[in-house]
């Protein structure tokens, strides 16, 4: 592919080549405008030698005149047998006349004097002109002369193909170093700790800017390579003077502006200054204020969020005082795209900015902290993410679900992390979080019994504490049950799925060891005839169903 390029330039830069020799070199390029006050140019070789402001009364006018004059110039120029050395002045009544062997080429009369020259000056001054011009003219087309267009016309093409080789390597070798940091996540863009761009972002914007870079490039390298060429060549040069020169001024033309904006430039860079020290210093005071020892209201889980909120508050400030030193401040475009944002910005920002505001308020009422397990309405998981706008959790099924801040702020938010957390400030002993669960048994069943059974059968369950020691409390007296319900406590908040379900595994086992049945009354009360529901691992080896039994009034028992 890249042999197929370098083919593609060489055969255009040939081309060119070709083109610029093969072109006509007797084409006159155009003549300048000029008007009855200046007069009208005479050209040769698109260079103005003099100009004619009389026309000769009766014949022809000054345009006219003009013409004559360039055309026949332009052919005592491309014929080779007149020599510059032969154009002279013959005096005659009508005037000096100038001819180049039998052409006369023009008739200075007394109107045509300079300023207060004599006719015959004029007339010799005109002659030494047009000599030097047609021997340029005709060195110019010279073998020599366009040989030497041809040599640096190759140098130069190789030069192109040598400076776009050199660049597609180079960039290349960009390309793969940055998709290199890419993957490494070297490339996370971020102002004191607030991430701007992730890395994948920075390296996609890098790789577009490096693709314009090399356009830029290309495109500039053409545009100095084609009138470079063109200049070399008489049936060109016009144009390619034309575009060099276009170039010049408008480099001048930036440059100027360059220098006329350094003001508004040093006055940019010293905002900036002063915003990075600000930032700075205000680091340093946040930083101080969440010490340990330091202040008891600030909490140290403040310091980052305060920081990001300070260093945006002073970004934005030095964003609107820099704003006015902007290139193109007063300029209808900037007012226009101020404009556009304002309006976006007040008709799309509103729930943006109840999310924003109800993230900074999450953040320092200390509702939860990311790792923390929380239940938001229905939803219990791990924080896994706090940002400005949402909240992200990850359920205990590890589904990720992501909370709108407004919606969290405006319910109710159950934190089964925080009590096991170690307080920074007071050093308290870490606290456990207590698990209950409840257990409905008949009246029939000790209390007693039932709270020894309860509390082994938590004791034995992994990541149970054993102090503080499990309890039992009894919530209810139901018409047909009791309410049991069993208290532990552990400091493992994210495993609760589990040790829940083995809670209730050992409430079966333990319940079942110690002959308690946990089966709604209303069936044992009428199980006649029917097998125990406890496993028969735990029946005695001679257990039998029990048969229906009817009791007549005299107390005696009949068996079906």
């Amino acid at each position: 592919m890249k042999l197929f390029h370098r083919r593609i330039w060489v055969i255009l830069s040939f081309a060119i080549v070709l083109f610029s020799v093969a072109a006509p070199s007797h084409a006159q390029q155009p003549i300048e405008a000029g008007n009855p006050i200046d007069g009208y140019p005479i050209v040769l070789d698109g260079k103005e030698l003099f100009r004619l402001k009389q026309g000769v009364p009766g014949v022809a006018s000054a345009k006219e005149r003009s013409r004559l004059v360039n055309d026949r110039l332009v052919q005592v120029a491309q014929d080779e047998s007149v020599s510059p050395t032969s154009i002279r002045v013959e005096e005659q009544e009508s005037g000096s006349v100038i001819v180049a062997r039998d052409t006369v080429l023009l008739t200075v009369r007394e109107s045509d004097r300079f300023e207060d020259q004599s006719r015959q000056s004029t007339a010799a001054q005109k002659v030494q002109t047009m000599q030097s011009a047609i021997e340029q003219y005709r060195h110019d087309r010279s073998v020599q002369k366009l040989s030497q267009g041809i040599g640096l016309t190759l140098l130069s093409t190789i030069g192109l193909i040598g400076f776009l080789v050199m660049l597609q390597r180079s960039v290349s070798r960009l390309l793969l170093k940055i998709k290199e940091a890419q993957h490494n996540h070297a490339l996370d863009l971020s102002i004191q700790g607030f991430q701007l761009l992730g890395s994948s972002a920075t390296g996609y914007l890098l790789t577009s800017l490096l693709g314009i870079l090399r356009l830029v490039l290309l495109l500039g390298s053409l545009y100095l390579y084609v009138p470079f060429v063109l200049s070399q060549f008489p049936a060109t040069r016009a144009i390619g003077n034309s575009i060099l020169s276009d170039i010049v001024d408008r480099l001048n033309q930036a440059t100027t502006a360059f220098v006329q904006y350094l003001p508004n430039l040093v006055m940019i860079g010293l905002i900036a200054l002063f915003t990075h020290y600000a930032t700075q210093f205000i680091k340093l005071v946040i930083i101080e204020l969440g010490r340990d020892d330091a202040y008891s209201w600030f909490y140290p889980e403040w310091i980052q969020p305060t920081n990001r909120l300070a260093t945006l508050l002073i970004v934005i400030i030095a964003c609107i005082v820099a704003t006015p030193y902007l290139p193109g401040f007063n300029s209808p475009a900037f007012q226009g795209i101020s404009l556009f944002l304002g309006a976006l910005v007040t008709l799309g920002s509103s729930s943006a900015v109840t999310n924003a505001i109800a993230g900074i308020i999450l953040i320092y009422t200390r509702a939860f902290r990311t790792g923390d397990i929380i239940g938001i309405g229905e939803t219990i998981g791990e924080v896994v993410e706090k940002t400005m706008f949402v909240t992200r959790l990850i359920t205990f099924k590890k589904e990720v679900i992501t909370i709108p801040n407004a919606s969290v702020l405006n319910s109710n938010v159950v934190n089964f992390s925080a009590v096991v957390r170690i307080h920074p400030a007071s050093h308290k002993p870490n606290q456990a979080l207590l698990l209950h669960t409840t257990v409905t048994l008949g009246y029939d069943i000790s209390w007693r019994k039932i709270h020894e059974v309860l509390i082994q059968a938590a004791e034995t369950t992994i990541d149970v504490l054993s102090e503080p020691q499990p309890f039992v409390l009894q919530t209810a007296l139901n018409d047909f049950n009791v309410s049991y319900e069993l208290n532990a406590y552990t400091n493992h908040p994210e495993l609760m799925p589990r040790i829940y379900s083995e809670l209730h595994q050992n409430i079966q086992d333990y319940c079942n060891q110690a002959g308690i049945e946990i089966l709604s009354p209303a069936y044992t009360s009428l199980r006649d005839g029917n097998h125990s529901t406890m496993p028969i691992d735990y029946l005695p080896e001679n257990y039998t169903a029990p048969s229906f039994q009817i009791r007549s009034q005299n107390q005696q028992h009949e068996s079906d």
